[in-house]
């Protein structure tokens, strides 16, 4: 499952791999990558946990192969936004091969890459960077532009040719996106919001358990 490149729009834990899950951070004054296979299109809120961590949980109103959000019309049940900590955002995800050490990772796309990568891949001249034989590199290059960690610019720079890949690269065991970011129901996540966190009151841990109601959540 997944969506490829050429397909996207602009937005209005556990791997079934025996190897670790392994992140690519884009921390230095530039990153380069390759991207393998399709995206994952996701929308997050972000909860604490029991231990201080924050943790994602997705909204369960956004469809990801539309990459749209259900309407009214058709609502689907969810946990109410007011037990969130963070704005909610959007939270792509794809497998990239590390120019550095030539391993796969996955990376987490901020959404000032992600519009910079849709405008390439939709543009003939350029097409899909996962495309196997005709993709291309990427160059991620990360700017400082103030006092605050959120002051950061990310400019999006692909390679002047195309990059096919080598066999071992096709061959690659790539991190399961499906299986890693299953989505949990709405069961699910309420049961996991009561067992992880401490920001529930009694009454309102008392309204998520009760079945009246829910329809409007």
């Amino acid at each position: 499952m997944g969506r490829d490149w050429t397909q996207l729009k602009k937005p209005q834990t556990q791997s079934n791999n025996s190897r670790d899950i392994e992140r690519i951070r884009i921390d230095g004054a530039e990153t380069r990558v390759r991207f393998v296979g399709p995206v994952m299109p996701r929308y997050v809120y972000w909860v604490v946990t029991n231990e201080g961590k924050k943790y994602p949980l997705e909204c369960l109103s956004f469809d990801r192969e539309t990459e749209q959000f259900n309407s009214s019309r058709d609502p689907i049940k969810e946990l109410p936004d007011y037990i969130y900590s963070e704005k909610p955002q959007f939270a792509y995800i794809c497998n990239v091969i590390d120019r550095k050490d030539g391993k796969p990772k996955l990376l987490d796309l901020k959404t000032t890459i992600y519009k910079q990568l849709v405008d390439y891949a939709t543009n003939p001249d350029y097409g899909s960077p996962a495309d196997p034989d005709n993709g291309y590199d990427i160059t991620i290059k990360r700017e400082k532009t103030g006092p605050q960690p959120q002051n950061v610019k990310y400019t999006v720079m692909p390679s002047r040719n195309t990059i096919p890949l080598t066999k071992d690269e096709k061959d690659m065991e790539l991190f399961s996106l499906d299986t890693i970011f299953k989505r949990q129901t709405y069961e699910e996540q309420k049961e996991w919001l009561l067992k992880n966190t401490t920001y529930f009151t009694e009454e309102v841990a008392g309204d998520l358990n009760s079945t009246e109601g829910m329809e409007d959540l």
